[in-house]
């Protein structure tokens, strides 16, 4: 697989991932069995939970970026794509111009909509910041 320049290697980006997976489910079997068993929460226990979340919002976060900046790099290559199409409508008979006109319009319109969409994915990676150790009652922990 190739990566694109916003995006570290597919494959290991998976391997990341499912590796986490498998020791997060280990984690969890783990700590059911000690549920089953009776066993309370400890703060060690609530430590991990915490860290958990607040990995968990910190790669929130970083999705948010990667999603606001490819948006972003939509945005630009249809904003490029209307000006190729209205480049050739310059160029172009009368017939032709108008179909280029209107993919220009088209193009432009989804630009407006890409740079929506990465203002929106930006608002929610600042959102999922600010859950963060920052605020670590945003968490759902409280120390005590």
């Amino acid at each position: 697989m190739n990566a694109t320049p916003h995006e570290p290697d597919a494959h290991s980006s998976a391997v990341a991932r499912a590796e986490s997976a498998r020791t997060r489910a280990e984690e969890l079997q783990q700590r059911g069995g000690e549920l089953t068993d009776g066993g309370a929460a400890t703060a060690a226990t609530v430590e991990r939970a915490r860290e958990r979340a607040e990995r968990a919002l910190e790669r929130a976060a970083d999705a948010h970026n990667a999603a606001a900046s490819r948006h972003s790099d939509a945005g630009a290559a249809h904003r490029r794509a209307a000006a190729a199409h209205e480049q050739a409508a310059v160029f172009a008979s009368d017939d032709v111009a108008d179909v280029h006109q209107d993919a220009a319009a088209r193009h432009r319109d989804a630009a407006e909509q890409h740079d929506s969409a990465a203002v929106e994915q930006s608002r929610l990676q600042r959102e999922d910041e600010r859950r963060t150790t920052r605020n670590p009652s945003a968490l759902g922990f409280h120390q005590q």
